[in-house]
């Protein structure tokens, strides 16, 4: 197989519904970038999965009581369904609590990491809770994080990113019941990862990453990189399939590691290949792994999976591109499920077309940065920018179609110098476009810009050709059309919908596909008529907040 590109997306955790912050990220970076694949030629699978082991689904239930698979199946339906709404198409998402092929390479996994020496017996100590007779990690745990101060669950800092003992958390308490834990010796499976500095210091100098993810990581490596437990003693997860420790679950985040082959084998499976081939389709050499996930998540993926893979087999692929994302904002704060200080994806989606929404969280994607969401911003975007300006463009060009060549493409003489120059001018939009969409510098944010910046184009030049009269003023209208093909072929990755319809107005067959800057052909009929975007409604915050 040849030019393959796998896309992952870090599996959502069902324990909530999703809000905007979530869509903002992964999901949307993933499902752009198959598309723009896609769009090329290329070949590829979107996969994603739903990260029930995490331990903040137990704790849910229990807060909620719930029975947490019940739970987590409700929460994971629900997630499908705004992937649906969000027109995020995924060729896979898979439900380890309903895939055995998932639990078996997971389970073999880390036979294997075993059989090759690579992970150590310890004994090390651990913080217990002892009224609620509970091992306490992750979700069960909330302190000061010992590196930033910030309020911290056990394990990770979502805050800097940066790992903890658990041990070393600031005054940490049990998040069941308020009390202050104890500490205590525990056996467990440790992944040495400070072995594997300077192999990860040479695959980070070679994988397309952001420079925020390069900078956590160098300094994690720099400052010596910590050994990791890979099993606990809790009965929420995967057992560890290493004798003497199969009281003990599979640490999540190493879990996800061979999760990805297992969300690739089911990809293959649903697009009819065979799921047997994953390793194969893994390791050929023009296959492309590109992974989408949170920068809070960074370490895990960057350090900690990559570490895994090497100690499993060395031969195996790592990553070509890491792409990240800083936190959305709503005004100062992150978005919080548990504050309930949101604006909720299947709210929003309910009252806005879903390429609207696509367009307004690209082009304020926080890629680098955190970037807020404002309503005002929005309107701004939503009506100003694509109901006004895009829709008052392409509705002057079609009325334009309909009046002088009657709903058809104009027969089009000789280009003039102005002419040549503007589609010499979307040739090199195209090119900026594209290098948006590209593997090693994917940026949704420079692509939306890139779009607008055509359209802005575009009037300019259909404003400076007011005068042309005869073959010219044809040319120009055709010129204009070429644009708007243009828009339609760039446009398919952020907004699926409004590209196909305009494609299929310009008298297009199929979906979307890059051939080249070209005009539409010569005495195609239009649909002039055709209309892509309207002003929302003036009561759009007010009903979804209500709802």
């Amino acid at each position: 197989m040849t030019n393959f590109t796998l896309v992952t997306a870090a599996p959502p955790t069902p324990n909530g519904d999703l809000h905007l912050g979530h869509l903002s990220g992964p999901y949307s970076g993933a499902d752009i970038h198959i598309r723009a694949v896609r769009l090329l030629g290329g070949d590829g699978l979107f996969v994603t999965g739903s990260d029930i082991h995490q331990s903040y689904v137990p704790t849910k239930a229990a807060r909620e009581g719930a029975q947490p698979l019940e739970m987590a199946n409700g929460f994971a339906d629900e997630i499908a369904s705004i992937f649906a709404s969000a027109n995020f198409l995924p060729d896979a998402v898979v439900r380890p609590q309903h895939s055995e092929l998932h639990r078996t390479v997971v389970r073999d996994f880390f036979a294997q990491l075993h059989a090759n020496g690579a992970l150590r017996v310890r004994e090390e100590p651990a913080l217990f809770c002892d009224p609620c007779e509970r091992y306490l990690f992750e979700a069960h745990v909330t302190g000061k994080c010992p590196h930033c101060g910030s309020g911290s669950d056990g394990n990770a800092c979502e805050n800097c990113a940066l790992p903890n003992t658990v041990v070393d958390l600031v005054n940490p308490v049990c998040n069941a019941c308020g009390g202050t834990p104890e500490e205590r010796p525990v056996q467990r499976l440790v992944f040495p990862l400070s072995e594997y500095a300077d192999r990860l210091r040479d695959f980070l100098n070679k994988a397309a990453i952001s420079p925020q993810l390069e900078a956590l990581c160098t300094s994690m490596i720099e400052n010596g990189l910590p050994d990791i437990p890979v099993s606990h003693p809790t009965d929420w997860g995967i057992p560890m399939p290493v004798p003497g420790f199969e009281d003990h679950c599979i640490y999540v985040w190493a879990e996800m590691m061979p999760g990805y082959f297992a969300e690739l084998a089911e990809g293959l499976a649903a697009t009819g290949r065979d799921p047997q081939d994953w390793p194969s389709v893994w390791n050929a050499p023009d296959t492309e792994i590109v992974q989408f996930y949170g920068f809070d998540n960074g370490y895990f993926h960057a350090l900690l999976q990559p570490a895994l893979l090497m100690a499993y087999d060395p031969g195996f692929r790592l990553p070509t591109a890491m792409v990240t994302n800083e936190f959305y904002l709503l005004g100062d704060s992150k978005f919080s499920t548990s504050r309930r200080h949101a604006i909720w994806a299947n709210d929003l989606l309910a009252e806005v077309p879903s390429d609207i929404t696509r367009f307004v969280l690209a082009l304020d994607r926080p890629e680098t940065a955190r970037t807020s969401f404002s309503w005002e911003r929005f309107h701004e975007l939503a009506d100003g920018e694509l109901a006004g300006t895009w829709q008052g463009w392409l509705s002057s060009l079609l009325d334009r179609v309909a009046m002088r060549a009657d709903d058809a493409v104009p027969h089009s003489a000789p280009l003039t110098g102005s002419q040549h120059r503007f589609i010499t001018l979307l040739h090199q939009i195209a090119v900026d476009c594209h290098q948006a969409y590209a593997t090693k510098s994917f940026s949704p944010r420079r692509a939306a810009r890139t779009l607008c910046e055509l359209v802005r184009c575009a009037l300019d030049f259909s404003a400076g050709q007011q005068r042309a009269t005869g073959a010219a003023a044809d040319a120009a209208l055709v010129a204009e059309l070429t644009a708007a093909r243009v828009l339609a072929q760039l446009s398919y990755p952020l907004m699926p919908e409004f590209a196909q319809r305009l494609w299929t107005a310009l008298g297009e067959a199929g979906v979307p596909r890059w051939d080249g800057v070209k005009a539409p052909a010569p005495g195609r009929p239009v649909d002039t008529s055709f209309r892509g975007f309207a002003p929302l409604p003036a009561s759009v915050e007010q009903t979804v907040m209500s709802r």
